[in-house]
């Protein structure tokens, strides 16, 4: 039996054209990866400690396509976790708590053990927008793609049946994302990004 599960709602910002090209094992768009990104736990257990209504954010970037590795990560915790909550969080953040999700794939990929840092979260979401931010450290804004035609927004899905981030995730826009974390900065816009619902060792 998995040492943790949850449902929680999805949110990422990366660098990669619209449905990112990683997703169906192609090579990042301009040979790197970096995103925002960010669970809000609906439900979930850690052993026996609850998360339910928890946030784990991730900033992430490799400079080079995620499988070469070299890659650097910032965990961003919710700061009403209490100690446990905490050490679950990071734990499960870190790839060490066992599989489900991208966390451990991920921990495979990094130079070093990502650092935790724990401060307040916004995160909100509805269709087709949302706004994530971290503290002073990162915001971003999503919304719908619209098209060069008549600019209607786009109602689309990049659904992946065995998908180890998300099974279907509504694609948008990255109107910006800016990342200014210790030792990890970055930005983009104009790009991909998603919101999706997902489901881990339920």
């Amino acid at each position: 039996m998995a040492r943790w599960w949850w449902r929680a709602d999805y949110l990422e910002s990366c660098n990669c054209a619209h449905g990112c090209p990683c997703n169906t094992t192609q090579l990042p768009t301009d040979g790197t990866c970096q995103a925002m990104t960010a669970w809000r736990i609906r439900e979930g257990l850690y052993e026996s400690t609850r998360l339910d209504s928890l946030v784990l954010g991730m900033l992430v970037r490799w400079p080079n396509p995620i499988h070469r590795g070299n890659g650097r990560g910032i965990l961003y915790l919710d700061e009403r976790a209490n100690p446990a909550q905490r050490a679950a969080l990071e734990k499960i953040g870190r790839g060490e708590a066992g599989e489900g999700g991208p966390f451990a794939i991920f921990a495979a990929t990094f130079s070093e053990s990502p650092k935790a840092i724990f401060g307040p979260i916004e995160f909100w979401h509805d269709e087709s927008t949302a706004r994530l931010r971290f503290g002073d450290l990162a915001e971003m804004e999503m919304g719908p793609i619209r098209g060069d035609m008549d600019g209607s927004p786009a109602n689309v899905h990049l659904v992946m049946p065995t998908g180890f981030i998300f099974r279907d995730a509504r694609m948008l826009n990255s109107q910006r994302c800016e990342v200014r974390a210790p030792g990890l900065s970055f930005s983009h816009r104009g790009s991909n990004a998603f919101i999706s619902r997902v489901e881990y060792n339920v």
